[in-house]
Formats: structure tokens, C-alpha cells, sequence
């Protein structure tokens, strides 16, 4: 009876304390969906629902599960709003964040294998796309402990190879584990495979799957908290089934198999 008693103050107290520390950090997130693009038609490649994940993420974040996040510390960019010019600018807000917060960045849209495309992409213009070291530099010029990048586009797998930019790649995830710093990237997809999107989930298939197991789903040791490596357990098979094995997503980077993405 007193060891079962000792253990159950033991998980109290570590629950008290995780809640508490998310409770002390704050959250800075830059949310991006872009269905209706500029030079396409739906014909032509237009996107259904990214613009409604975008949406679903802020509703998430604004939650006590995702840790209610003032409206202040989100910069939610849909659709001719999600230009490159916005996106960069919207980035700066990840400058705010100091040690012990977390910064998030969210993008759903067209991914290539390099970068990913904002709403006013010029064709054959390098230049008007956002690449993956634009984003890399933005989470390296933050002090934040933690860092994600959360994308749900096609070949976005892309972001975990080597670019010019190796320095700033290298440090932005060395941090060591044991130091408390986190960077994972929740990546929809391969280098070289397609983010689906089904009618019947209204989504992304792989956004689907991440709210739903942020919002309890992916809890499986039933603790009150969604770990990354919980999430990823539970988001992975689930899009492998839902796409017949044409989409297999990624978790990257340095950060600890505890880390908390979620607080039920």
C-alpha cells in the first residue's frame, strides 16, 4: 500500500510540474493554409481544405490541449494573404520568444523538394517560393527552447536533407537533448511522396490525424499528455492505411521522445 501510495505522488508531482512549465512558457506560431493560390484553378491544382486546416490548427492551439495560446502570439495566414512577403514577415514573431518558450510554424499547400510555395508563386521564379533554409534561419534566430515546424504539403520530407546552409542547419538542430532544447519538424511526407487530401475527412490526411491525436487520441499511456513519440505512433500507421502506403510521414530533428506536444 505505501509503494503504491509513492507511486502515485510520484506521477502527481511530475504531472503538476509538466503542467506547470507549459504553463510558465510561452507559445509563438505562425499558421499557414493556402487552398485558393493565385495562378492556379482547381482545375489546375488549386488545394481544398488547406486553408480549413489552417483554421483547425489555431482552434487547437487557442485550446487547453494545445496550451491556450493568446491570439496575440499567432499569425494565422490563409489563402492571397499567404504571400512569400507576408510569410517572411509574419516570421519575425518568433524574435519574441525567449528561453523556455516555444515557437510553432504550421504550413499546409504546395510543397516542392526544397521549398514550399506561397499564394503569389511567380512561375519560373526561384525567388518567390519559400524555402526550407528561409525557415531553418527563422527558427536559428530564435531563442526559443523549443521548435516545430509542422508542414502537411507534398515531398515536404524534403526539409531533413543537407542544403547550402549546413552551419545554420547544424546548429539550429544541435541542440543537445540533455540541454532541455527541442527541434523536431512533423513532416506529412517523404522527399519524394505526395500529402493527400480526402474528401471524406474534409482534410488532409495527415492534419486529420495529427489533431486528432493531439486532442487525446494518440494518449496512450493515458497520462494526460501527448508525447511526440505518442503522436507519432499513433499518426503514422493511421496515414499509411488511409493513403494505401503512398504516404509514409517524418519526424525529424533533436529533441526528447517525451517532449509534450498536447496537455489533456
Amino acid at each position: 500500500m505505501t509503494n503504491m501510495l509513492v507511486r502515485c505522488l510520484v506521477i502527481f508531482v511530475a504531472w503538476v510540474v509538466s503542467h506547470t512549465a507549459v504553463a510558465q512558457g510561452q507559445t509563438y506560431a505562425v499558421i499557414i493554409g493556402i487552398s485558393d493560390y493565385e495562378a492556379l484553378t482547381y482545375r489546375s491544382g488549386d488545394l481544398r481544405f488547406a486553408d480549413r486546416d489552417a483554421r483547425q490548427m489555431v482552434t487547437f492551439l487557442r485550446s487547453k490541449q494545445g496550451g491556450n495560446v493568446p491570439v496575440s502570439h499567432i499569425r494565422l495566414l490563409t489563402n492571397r494573404q499567404a504571400t512569400r512577403a507576408n510569410i517572411q514577415r509574419a516570421l519575425t514573431v518568433f524574435q519574441q520568444a525567449k528561453a523556455g518558450d516555444r515557437v510553432i510554424l504550421y504550413f499546409s499547400g504546395h510543397g516542392l523538394s526544397d521549398s514550399f510555395v506561397p499564394f503569389d508563386v511567380k512561375a519560373n521564379s526561384v525567388t518567390s517560393l519559400l524555402t526550407h533554409r528561409d525557415i531553418k534561419s527563422a527558427f536559428h534566430a530564435s531563442k526559443a527552447t523549443t521548435k516545430l515546424c509542422v508542414a502537411d504539403a507534398c515531398m515536404s520530407g524534403g526539409m531533413t536533407r543537407p542544403q547550402a546552409d549546413s552551419k545554420i542547419v547544424a546548429r539550429t538542430l544541435a541542440g543537445r537533448v540533455s540541454d532541455g532544447s527541442n527541434v523536431a519538424m512533423l513532416l506529412a511526407s517523404r522527399s519524394t511522396e505526395s500529402a493527400v487530401e480526402a474528401r471524406r475527412l474534409e482534410g488532409g490526411v495527415f492534419t486529420h490525424y495529427l489533431l486528432q491525436g493531439l486532442n487525446g487520441r494518440a494518449d496512450h499511456n493515458a497520462d494526460g499528455i501527448v508525447s511526440i513519440r505518442e503522436l507519432h505512433q499513433y499518426v503514422s500507421p493511421l496515414v499509411r492505411k488511409m493513403t494505401r502506403g503512398r504516404q509514409a510521414p517524418v519526424f525529424y530533428g533533436r529533441f526528447s521522445d517525451n517532449l509534450a506536444l498536447a496537455y489533456l
